[in-house]
């Protein structure tokens, strides 16, 4: 086996898998928030129109506004991090608890090689997408597996070639 040309190491804690999904997370969030936000603001129409030919209160109304904002604010800050709570769960359950991996990237793949169980090599063919955010490099497969990366752990100048290879070879 050849010399890969970068060798990184991460370990996914809480907050690195936090960060690295949180977008994925709003995303899928946004959407949910979107819909249930046109939902609730026909009911709140109805109600409204139903109040006014009913002589009914104001007050159950601002209540109504109230509920609607309570409802909206749940899916988009809470839900998001419940999630993200229960996915690490999942993954450190998944990983036993060894939650370290090499990340070794070669000519037209890489290859990941947790503490405990078999390595995983991908084509550079099967990255989907790269997101990035302030810590880390996240590669989304067409699979819909991802690939958790921490920029700390990469020497100067690895991460522009890492950028690279995922570039041209995607």
């Amino acid at each position: 086996m050849t010399e890969p040309l970068v060798r990184s190491h991460t370990d996914i804690t809480p907050e690195l898998f936090r960060e690295g999904a949180k977008a994925q997370l709003n995303q899928k969030y946004n959407r949910m928030a979107a819909k249930v936000a046109l939902a609730l603001l026909a009911a709140l129409v109805v109600l409204a129109v139903l109040m006014v030919q009913l002589s009914g209160s104001p007050a159950s109304l601002g209540f109504e506004v109230v509920i609607f904002a309570l409802v909206l604010g749940w899916i988009r800050i809470a839900l998001p991090r419940t999630e993200c709570k229960r996915a690490y769960r999942a993954f450190e359950s998944r990983c036993g608890g060894f939650t370290g991996r090499e990340i070794s990237f070669f000519e037209g793949h890489l290859l990941v090689e947790p503490e405990m169980g078999e390595p995983l090599s991908i084509p550079y063919a099967e990255v989907a997408g790269v997101h990035e955010t302030r810590r880390t490099l996240t590669l989304t497969c067409a699979d819909g597996s991802r690939v958790l990366l921490d920029k700390e752990g990469f020497q100067p100048g690895e991460l522009e070639t890492v950028r690279e290879l995922l570039k041209t070879s995607g």
